[in-house]
């Protein structure tokens, strides 16, 4: 993962190599853009310039309608404000003292989003095992939390446009082949946790839980 050369002279650590995504990606159904996002890559630079990548191993779909595990379920607030705008922004939220990144998708007043759960670290892995005050690469990004930390989100990035190329966004990477996604029931939740909504690399270890084997 990481090449040795300090950041400044890694080739990699240069925004222009990752694009942002349009927006017109994020305007659909929370499963297809949450299956579509494995193998997509999460982009974060800091207020130093430093340029943090991750490419995404697990991802979990939130549903407009029917889903009780969806924080809009029973409508707009404070909280949970981002998820009504338009597609394409981020929507941040605290938890235990962690915080949990998402994707808005659908058209503006649909809540629908995509949890962020997993990335595999890429470039600025030195400042990801700083933040998370541990080096070992699989305990960096592996769930929503970590994720989150080594990645310096917080509710300050809530409702960020992830179609500009600013503090937060997401490129395109590679296209991941259908043999090589695991689909599953959601984890971390108590509600409506039996709907197989979570996607994530089958044979990745940057992920917080693997699939079964089949």
């Amino acid at each position: 993962m990481a090449s040795g050369r300090p950041a400044a002279e890694d080739p990699r650590n240069d925004p222009s190599l990752y694009p942002p995504i349009p927006r017109p990606y994020y305007d659909r159904d929370p499963i297809v853009v949450a299956r579509s996002l494995l193998g997509a890559l999460l982009c974060r630079r800091l207020e130093d310039g430093t340029l943090l990548v991750g490419r995404i191993t697990e991802t979990e779909a939130y549903l407009a309608r029917g889903d009780s595990a969806n924080h809009a379920h029973r409508g707009q607030t404070p909280r949970n404000r981002s998820m009504f705008g338009p597609p394409g922004h981020a929507y941040v939220y605290a938890i235990h003292s962690r915080h949990c990144l998402n994707v808005v998708t659908e058209p503006i007043g649909t809540p629908s989003a995509v949890l962020i759960r997993a990335v595999e670290p890429l470039v600025g892995v030195e400042q990801m095992c700083r933040l998370r005050c541990t080096a070992d690469p699989t305990k960096l990004t592996t769930g929503p939390g970590r994720l989150c930390e080594a990645f310096a989100i917080d509710r300050r990035l809530d409702g960020e446009d992830l179609t500009r190329p600013l503090r937060l966004w997401l490129a395109a990477g590679e296209q991941i082949p259908a043999q090589a996604v695991a689909c599953t029931p959601r984890i971390g939740v108590t509600s409506a946790k039996e709907l197989p909504l979570r996607f994530l690399l089958r044979d990745s270890r940057f992920v917080s839980r693997r699939a079964p084997r089949r």
